[in-house]
């Protein structure tokens, strides 16, 4: 598979586009010319190929109304975001689930944005099964966390931090590079 690449002065040329395969062996949703992130490094966000296998809630039971705060929604602010929900609240299993994460020989997964979630919604089909609602790591309120919704419930929207009933939610890695 291919790099990034300057054309020679030309500019910078995309070697991934949306849809394609990336080296982590996940889905490439998001491509940047521009780059973002830290330092505008990143030009391309990149789906685990899977979710993770059990629904997980946003915060510890230590946590559940703990405002975590500083978290952002943009595009390239997912894995600070999980740098501080982890900073706070050590054993948050989405975020500490996508940070374990190890797929593709690459370990640098981390729990989306809501901006990076919404990107990935609109270009991978997620499987949206008895549990309508994916994470983000873009918290709302010291009780809530932005998740995706299904279709059918809408694109963004809050979710309480502790599982309620049947609130329980997915969650996707993805990485950036």
């Amino acid at each position: 598979f291919a790099v990034l690449s300057c054309g020679g002065g030309a500019g910078w040329t995309t070697e991934y586009d949306v849809g394609d395969t990336g080296p982590g062996g996940g889905k490439i949703f998001y491509v940047s010319a521009a780059g973002f992130g830290p330092g505008n490094t990143w030009h391309y966000l990149e789906a685990a190929p899977a979710n993770i296998s059990e629904v997980k809630d946003w915060a510890s039971s230590s946590f559940g109304s703990t405002l975590i705060g500083g978290t952002k929604t943009d595009i390239g602010t997912g894995a600070a975001n999980t740098t501080a929900i982890l900073g706070t609240d050590v054993a948050a299993p989405a975020a500490l689930a996508c940070r374990d994460y190890n797929y593709g020989g690459k370990t640098d997964w981390f729990l989306p944005s809501k901006d990076e979630l919404n990107a990935m919604y609109q270009k991978i089909s997620l499987p949206f099964d008895s549990y309508s609602f994916y994470r983000s790591s873009s918290e709302y309120s010291d009780t809530v966390a932005w998740a995706q919704a299904s279709a059918s419930s809408g694109p963004d929207t809050n979710h309480p931090k502790i599982a309620v009933g049947a609130n329980h939610a997915r969650v996707r890695p993805i990485r950036a590079f």
